[in-house]
């Protein structure tokens, strides 16, 4: 059956039914296929969350789409049309997502290459790629968007850090009241008190801030170390970072090609943000609102689509005599 362009479809997760949209260029033969995990939060298949509509993978999938690569994006557990509860997910349940989206691509064989499947994560999507790709052998690639090597506290005191100085900016009676509830007096201790929160609770929801949130992820999270799974990756890395990108430092996408074992290209674009937008002043949580209202940065399509469409002329260039 002929598949239309970006057309809906449903697959399985250990039997959960997720919603996603497979965006397919018309061929005569099996294409190349970009598969798409999410950065943190409740996000839809385009990479939306609540308050920020940033439409990253929507951009990235209309561009390989004329570059005749195939994609598949889709919603996370409990969001948009997927079902589930992303409330008390954690991140394994966003591995396993992933890698039963792998073995649904893996078998549209009449439209897809199972051996040209590359797997394409933003943020914490690109910081569990890896772990994704050292469970799926047929990989052909992983490409890590905005990436983070550090630990959670390191992020988390970093951010609140930049939400300070932001608040700090703010005049007026809006600012008095964002500096009394987001303002956050010693980032290093709430973090050290949030740890010690989610490791002696068994609850599976907690509060922080002003939201219940899933003790599964904070807890994994916290845990969790990318470099374990970088330093044994077998996998051809393509790693793209921001340099005005301050939730995931580009200092991290430059150390990627020296953990990692497997052949690494990697690029930062001056100027980018970790929203993949051009940002010509300061950075900030604050400064998303308006830079999303543009497009992402061509030149991250453009690595991308190069990127892939040259891995697969190596991969099938005749051998020379």
């Amino acid at each position: 059956m002929k598949i239309d362009l970006h057309e809906e479809v449903t697959f399985l997760s250990n039997e959960l039914p997720l919603s996603g949209t497979f965006s397919l260029p018309q061929s005569d033969s099996p294409l190349p296929c970009v598969i798409m995990v999410h950065g943190s939060g409740a996000q839809d298949r385009d990479g939306n969350i609540s308050g920020f509509n940033t439409q990253i993978f929507k951009y990235i999938a209309e561009y390989l789409v004329q570059q005749g690569i195939a994609t598949f994006r889709y919603d996370k557990r409990g969001c948009g049309k997927s079902e589930g509860n992303f409330n008390i997910a954690g991140l394994s349940e966003m591995v396993e997502d992933a890698c039963a989206a792998i073995d649904f691509m893996s078998t549209q064989v009449n439209t897809v290459d199972p051996k040209q499947i590359y797997l394409l994560g933003h943020s914490e999507g690109a910081v569990l790629a890896p772990e994704i790709a050292s469970k799926r052998d047929n990989i052909a690639g992983i490409i890590m968007l905005c990436a983070s090597l550090r630990s959670f506290e390191e992020d988390g005191v970093k951010n609140a850090e930049v939400l300070n100085r932001d608040l700090n900016k703010m005049t007026g009676i809006k600012g008095k009241l964002a500096r009394l509830f987001l303002y956050s007096k010693n980032p290093l201790e709430t973090m050290t008190k949030l740890r010690i929160k989610v490791e002696k609770t068994k609850a599976k929801r907690i509060w922080v801030s002003f939201s219940r949130v899933s003790t599964k992820f904070y807890r994994e999270t916290f845990n969790y170390d990318v470099k374990s799974f970088l330093k044994n990756t077998r996998h051809s890395i393509l790693a793209i970072g921001g340099s005005k990108d301050f939730q995931c430092h580009p200092d991290d996408t430059l150390l990627i090609e020296n953990i990692s074992p497997s052949q690494s290209d990697v690029h930062i674009i001056k100027n980018m943000d970790h929203m993949l937008r051009l940002q010509t002043g300061e950075s900030s949580i604050l400064s998303y609102a308006n830079s999303c209202n543009d497009p992402i940065v061509q030149e991250v399509n453009d690595i991308i689509g190069s990127w892939i469409i040259n891995q697969n002329a190596n991969k099938y260039e005749a051998p020379t005599s």
